[in-house]
């Protein structure tokens, strides 16, 4: 089986849930044998940062192109509105 390539530090992801959550891996290490990579929230109310599994990050993110959210630039609050707007006038 052929074995994936790794992230490379610097790479910016976004979380598949929520395209709001932005992230840049800074760092990448072996804790227990598995890689991990330290990923640093790139939004100004600022999560922090913190270390995931190889697997966590394949799982979880998908690796943000330049121009893909460009053209759709909300505010995190704004994309948060239009969702409960949304699921409020499908429920009515």
């Amino acid at each position: 089986m052929a074995e994936k390539p790794q992230f490379d530090i610097g790479t910016s992801l976004y979380n598949k849930e929520n395209n709001d959550l932005k992230y840049t891996i800074v760092d990448k290490k072996h804790m227990n044998d598995i890689l991990h990579y330290l990923i640093e929230s790139k939004s100004k109310a600022s999560t922090g940062s913190i270390y995931l599994s190889e697997y966590a990050i394949r799982e979880r993110f998908n690796i943000l192109k330049n121009d893909k959210f460009e053209n759709n630039i909300k505010p995190s609050i704004s994309n948060l509105y239009s969702k409960i707007t949304d699921s409020v006038n499908k429920e009515s």
